[in-house]
Formats: structure tokens, C-alpha cells, sequence
């Protein structure tokens, strides 16, 4: 399908969503329609084999034009990091069959995000890219067993097991209980022992990530986000702060 008939499906959904029109899900049938939008498989986007997950609550269109065209290097290291992502969205089809990923850490604003989109639009013409956050999974399971007497977790495992590839948005930035560290080592075991390819972008330092994914003194988590992602730093400036300094300048 070509770009803008993609661009005019979502833009159809959106308008749908915004007149709250969107179907509910049923999450223990795990039938196709959705519930308030949390994720949306991309087959409401096109009619074709290949999955792209969105969570339609922090969409913006920005973030499907992200591409690795597109990215302004601010210094060599930044540019180095794109060439080796653009190099994992080529041997994907390898790479996922070894269930390896991306482990981005750095401070607020230095384009982890951004570059998690990147390799997100790059692939998901033809693989299932699950794009999500920690907080969303676990608001969903919340919401689960809330609604139902005899809830489980299946329809999580089940999304996980049919993405290629899925993506944690600034994982770290959560308050997590023990009940949610207990599902989130779940669902991280659960991607390491099928060898499902994860992207992770966190804020967080060595120290305090290595603190959020302590779950009763093991940091067996820590170690195997280890054993399959490959780490890259993003130890420069945010971009934020340039944003609207021309503004500054000329307007007050």
C-alpha cells in the first residue's frame, strides 16, 4: 500500500477516535476490535499481512514521518548511533529470529525517542512492531482485572507473542508496586525465553535503572536485557532547549 493511502487510513482512525466511534475490545477474546485505542493493530491501517501497533493516546502524525532521512546529527557519537541502527533495521530479518535489541539510555531530549521511531516506521511494512510503554501494559491488566472475576494475563502474552519486534517507551519513568514488578519481569521473561526482539529507551542512569529492575535483590532482569540488547548512550544535550530560542530572542 502506498504512503499516503497509509497517511489517509490513519487519518480516518483518527477522526473515528476523536468521535469516539472506536470499537471496544473484548481483551479476553482477543478478537481485533480495541478498547479506548490503547494499542491499535495495523490491520485498521491496511489490508495486508504485516502488524503495526500504535497507542493512539500519545499519537501525533510527527511520529509516523520520523525517518532516518529526516534526523539532525548534533555530533558524531549521535551519527554513529544512527548508522548502526539503520544497519539493525536491515538485518532484521536475521536479528529477530536471535530475539536481540536496542537498549538506548540517556537524558530527556537527546532523541532516543525519536530514533526508536525511526526504526519503527523503517520496519513495520513488513513486520509487527508492537510500540508501547511499561505504564500501558500494566494500566491494561489493571483495567483487566477490574473488569473481570477471572482475569488473566493471556491477552498480554498473546500481543507480545505475535509482535516481531516490540518497543518500551521511556521504561523506568513508571511508579511501580511489587505487584507491577512482578508483571514486568513477566513480560521481559516472557520476550527473553521466546526470543522476541525488544527496543528499551529509559531515562534513567546505570545505577537507578539497575534499582527499577531489582526484584527481590535478583538482578536476573538486568542481566538478560544485557545479554540481548546492545547499548548505546546519549550522553549530550537535549535538543529542547534550542527549540524556541530564535523565539526568545526576537518576541521578548
Amino acid at each position: 500500500m502506498e504512503t499516503q493511502e497509509i497517511k489517509d487510513l490513519i487519518k480516518e482512525k483518527i477522526a473515528n477516535i476523536q468521535k469516539n466511534q472506536t470499537t471496544q475490545k473484548d481483551l479476553k477474546t482477543g478478537t481485533d476490535t480495541f478498547e479506548n485505542a490503547w494499542t491499535i493493530p495495523a490491520s485498521e491501517f491496511r489490508k495486508q499481512e504485516a502488524r503495526r501497533y500504535r497507542d493512539y493516546s500519545n499519537w501525533k502524525k510527527s511520529d509516523y514521518e520520523r525517518n532516518f532521512a529526516n534526523a539532525d546529527y548534533k555530533n558524531k557519537k549521535e551519527k554513529e548511533h544512527s548508522d548502526s541502527f539503520k544497519r539493525f533495521c536491515k538485518n532484521f530479518g536475521i536479528i529477530k529470529t536471535k530475539g536481540l535489541g536496542i537498549f538506548m539510555v540517556g537524558n530527556v531530549g537527546t532523541g532516543k525517542t525519536y530514533y526508536c521511531d525511526c526504526i519503527m516506521n523503517e520496519l513495520m511494512e513488513e513486520n509487527k512492531v508492537y510500540r508501547t510503554s511499561l505504564y500501558q501494559i500494566l494500566e491494561e491488566m489493571r483495567q483487566e482485572y477490574n473488569k473481570y472475576k477471572e482475569a488473566t494475563d493471556d491477552f498480554v502474552f498473546t500481543r507480545l507473542e505475535k509482535a516481531d519486534l516490540v518497543i518500551f517507551d521511556d521504561l523506568g519513568n513508571e511508579y511501580i508496586t511489587d505487584w507491577g514488578k512482578e508483571k514486568m519481569f513477566l513480560i521481559f521473561d516472557f520476550l527473553y525465553r521466546n526470543r522476541i526482539s525488544f527496543i528499551i529507551n529509559t531515562n534513567l542512569d546505570d545505577a537507578q535503572f539497575k534499582k527499577f529492575l531489582q526484584i527481590n535483590g535478583s538482578v536476573k532482569l538486568l542481566d538478560r536485557i544485557k545479554e540481548r540488547c546492545k547499548k548505546y548512550m546519549f550522553d549530550w544535550e537535549s535538543r529542547r532547549a534550542e527549540l524556541h530560542k530564535k523565539d526568545f530572542e526576537e518576541l521578548y
